[in-house]
């Protein structure tokens, strides 16, 4: 211990750089003291006093050992050796020295004061994780042995059982968090509450919300009283919201020490609990002290008559970050998030999000490597659609397109657009290239609707896709690693989508099919049959690739000893398969598993982002399925597709008979007829152009492997992986004579990439940080349950597993899938899924089209559903109408 550390820090001499003595609150009291912000008077003891507390327990190193050892989901070790820990501490003594200091100060700010007594951690109150509430506060404490008391159950609430869990699931060491102790001058406050200098529900930035009670904050922040609830445009100052609440208690400090709960008048609880000055006051000081902070803040505040008091400031760590999505004029602006049309919300790596936006083929003007379209926004990429929906033709495509992608995303965009500040013209002035472009591409999609024979279109387009992805391979791969194969990689940008072109007006054409089918077949056609006419249709690339890992168990079911191993399963898949390989009858099995992973290994959950591992760099998923196919009946995956394939053709043929009756039903089945052949021909197409993506990411994925090696040994890189925290300009850049020095901001982004994950991404973001909130709603759904789009028909009842990582988590036969989102690298787990619970996704989406596949009920767009539902719990999936029921658990005893 350093004995030049002071045990005692006044307000006044604290600032934001003495958070390691006095925590996060103390320092935030001491930046907020000496901005001139009316700061009741107080101080702090730093970690040097915790730290000679602790060192007088002779125990210490063996408590913290025991710490060590508690596992996040141990409820029961942390509940046991919390308590062991809390009541060794409570026969240590506080040393004189420190007893004797606090003594000092306390003389010196006022023996007859009453002092609010708070813990100040050194991990509290950062940026992306606030310990707010994880220690105990003291309210009203009058008398030095008092103070003295209180001081010391403050150190020893830093072992409560829900501080010393908040430390293992945010990764916190135990013996690394110390803690200060604030000391305060009680304010007797008439009113109090809290301020967010932004809106900590949709994000705006520009909305102060403040809540207010009667008394002192702690019936407000214990949720014992209903508060009122004001909102304040803080550019203009003005008062947008009031909602007064029914405010049944206040708590009050009592004479002599401590606090009493009131129970209020009835004409207290329908009134207003502040003036209108008042609440622009508040505001006031809200933006004041968010401008010294320089990032949105969440306040504690009091008042006594009109005197105004902030009793602590600290970042809103919920909201979501804006940094990326700034307007590039004076008006709103509005972004969607990719990952929601992806149907992966995962945080992606810069270079990830840097390949994005170097493939997509528009918004390079000015010949940028990178489009303008796309920005990078807290781990994630949003497309900026403000001028496609300003255009009145365009916001009609865009809604429509969308919807099938989420069918919140048309109402939540509708209400983004009502905000005054998004009302401008629009700025789509296209040149007459791009509407060449696009009329030649509409002749080709008229063309491919009405006249053309699609008849064996897809293995065309294989063919295409398969030499177009050997091509640029052979080309890359010819040149030496270096700058050289780098500025090469970066030149085929430009044309990853000159191939699809040859499919993608034939897919277009086939989704105009659906559309008139469904349209042509309202009011005669059986709705069922409007959708199972499209499934298992051949040649969709993922229903193939399902068949063939099916095939690949029944390859292994016929060699006995390979069946034994994949029974012994393990999590090393290499180690498994150097033991498979040894396996005497395992010969066929390794023939077609090398097959599979020359064409599908370049698959693999979140695969849009180039820096997720994909099959054939972690073949695990894969082998897990096999073990699941292997449990099953021999060949009933071909059954069951066989199954859909029977009853596709027969609603096929049930919409044709229909077709012909009546007037004019000739020309109607022949209209029909026409569109199911478009349908089977084009429509099917929809996963080719991804499938070509991911199999050229394959290509440059060992590309840059190889060229993070040989940055490494040039001492460019720390080391390999870094290269996925830097752009493409960057890496281009690195790997010529004249390198920049990166090793300083790669380490940021890998702290940023991070605290990333843990965030959820919103659908729609404003450029004022607004995500607008639009719920489902079923009118008879029971209390308390669930509710989301039905995408897939059916009503199962079954226990819930929430995965969030396909690669490392696997499902039991008939459980219920609860799911961020779903891609193709997680298709294998639904051979065994009951039933499929998303928080992301529409009617087109893929767990919606595969899980109409399998025939299992499917509800996507359930908010927070990996949060809400628990692994083990028992629901009722009502496909039919979109509701969750919780009915049951079957969740372990802790």
């Amino acid at each position: 211990m350093m004995q030049s550390t002071p045990l005692i820090l006044p307000f006044t001499n604290i600032r934001a750089a003495d958070l390691p003595l006095v925590g996060g609150k103390g320092a935030n009291l001491g930046e907020l003291t000496h901005a001139g912000l009316p700061v009741p008077a107080g101080f702090c003891l730093t970690t040097r006093a915790f730290q000679a507390f602790m060192a007088a327990c002779p125990t210490v190193d063996a408590l913290y050992a025991q710490l060590d050892g508690i596992k996040s989901a141990d409820l029961e070790s942390a509940r046991q050796i919390g308590l062991h820990v809390r009541q060794t501490l409570q026969d240590v003594a506080m040393p004189s020295e420190i007893a004797a200091a606090i003594q000092q100060k306390w003389q010196k700010l006022g023996v007859d004061q009453p002092y609010a007594v708070r813990s100040s951690a050194t991990a509290e109150d950062l940026p992306d994780a606030s310990f707010a509430g994880q220690q105990d506060t003291y309210l009203n404490v009058i008398g030095v042995a008092s103070l003295l008391d209180a001081v010391r159950r403050c150190w020893i609430s830093l072992f409560t059982d829900r501080a010393i869990l908040y430390r293992i699931e945010n990764q916190f060491s135990h013996r690394a968090v110390q803690l200060s102790v604030v000391v305060q001058q009680m304010v007797m406050a008439e009113t109090s509450g809290i301020l967010f200098t932004a809106d900590p529900l949709t994000g705006h930035r520009h909305i102060v919300s403040i809540d207010a009670s009667f008394g002192l904050g702690e019936a407000l922040v214990s949720g014992l009283v209903s508060p009122d609830a004001y909102r304040v445009d803080k550019r203009t100052m003005t008062i947008i919201d009031k909602q007064i609440a029914d405010k049944q208690i206040a708590i009050f400090p009592v004479m002599g020490g401590g606090v009493r709960q009131e129970n209020l008048t009835a004409t207290q609880r329908a009134q207003t609990v502040l003036t209108d000055a008042q609440i622009i006051a508040l505001a006031q000081m809200g933006a004041q002290v968010e401008a010294h902070y320089a990032t949105p803040q969440d306040i504690e505040w009091a008042l006594v008559g009109e005197q105004l008091f902030l009793l602590q400031a600290r970042p809103i760590t919920s909201l979501y970050p804006c940094d990326g999505l700034q307007s590039p004029d004076d008006s709103l602006h509005i972004f969607f998030s990719m990952g929601h049309q992806q149907m992966m919300t995962n945080a992606m790596s810069p270079l990830g999000i840097s390949t994005i936006l170097c493939v997509v083929p528009i918004g390079h003007e000015d010949n940028t490597l990178e489009s303008s379209l796309g920005r990078a926004n807290g781990g994630r990429l949003f497309i900026d659609l403000t001028q496609p929906l300003r255009h009145p033709i365009l916001r009609k495509v865009m809604l429509n397109v969308l919807a099938q992608f989420n069918a919140l995303a048309p109402e939540t965009l509708q209400l983004a657009m009502q905000r005054p500040a998004f009302q401008r013209p629009h700025a789509v002035t296209p040149s007459a290239k791009n509407i060449l472009w696009g009329l030649r591409l509409l002749g080709r999609v008229l063309s491919a609707l009405w006249w053309e024979d699609l008849t064996g279109y897809v293995q065309r387009a294989d063919a295409v896709l398969a030499q177009d992805v050997e091509s640029v391979r052979t080309k890359l791969n010819a040149l030496p690693a270096g700058e050289g194969q780098i500025r090469a990689t970066v030149a085929i940008f430009g044309s990853i989508f000159e191939a699809p072109l040859f499919w993608i007006p034939k897919f277009i054409a086939g989704e105009l099919a659906h559309r008139l089918i469904v349209r042509l077949g309202r009011g005669w056609a059986d709705p069922t049959d409007l959708e199972v006419y499209r499934l298992g249709l051949p040649g969709n690339v993922v229903t193939e690739m399902n068949l063939v890992i099916g095939d690949l168990a029944e390859i292994a079911r016929r060699a006995p000893q390979l069946r034994r191993l994949f029974e012994q399963l393990g999590d090393d898949s290499a180690a498994w398969l150097a033991d498979a390989a040894k396996v005497a009858d395992s010969g066929a099995f390794f023939q077609a598993w090398e097959q599979f992973m020359a064409h599908y290994g370049s698959r693999g959950s979140a695969e849009i982002d180039i820096y997720s591992p994909r099959w054939y760099e972690d073949p695990l998923p894969l082998l897990q399925v096999i073990a699941s196919y292997l449990q099953k009946e021999a060949g009933s995956h071909r059954l069951q597709h066989q199954k859909l394939v029977a009853e596709r053709e027969a609603a096929a043929h049930r919409l044709l008979t229909q077709a012909r009756r009546g007037l004019f039903g000739r020309l109607r089945a022949r209209l029909m007829r026409r569109l199911l052949h478009v349908v089977e021909h084009g429509g099917v197409l929809r996963e080719h152009h991804k499938f070509l993506v991911v199999q050229h990411f394959r290509t440059i994925k060992e590309i840059i492997k190889n060229s993070a090696v040989q940055l490494t040994a040039a001492q460019k890189l720390t080391q390999p992986d870094d290269v996925w925290f830097l752009s493409w300009p960057e890496l281009g850049a690195l790997a010529g004579d004249d390198a920049p020095d990166v090793r300083a901001e790669v380490a940021k982004r890998r702290a940023d990439f991070a605290r990333f994950a843990k965030l959820t991404p919103p659908m729609v973001m404003t450029s004022d940080g607004e995500s607008p909130i639009v719920n489902y709603h079923v009118a008879d759904a029971p209390p308390g349950a669930l509710v989301g789009s039905p995408v897939s028909p059916g009503v199962v009842e079954g226990i819930v597993r929430v995965i969030h990582d396909p690669h490392q988590e696997t499902l039991n036969s008939a459980e219920i899938l609860v799911a961020p989102f779903t891609d193709p690298g997680w298709t294998p787990l639904f051979i065994n899924a009951g039933g499929l619970i998303m928080e992301v996704g529409g009617l087109m989406t893929h767990g919606s089209v595969v899980a109409r596949e399998y025939g299992i009920p499917a509800v996507v767009g359930v908010r927070d559903a990996t949060k809400k539902l628990q692994t083990g719990q028992r629901v009722r999936l009502d496909g039919n109408r979109g509701v969750i029921e919780i009915i049951g658990d079957d969740l372990p005893t802790r």
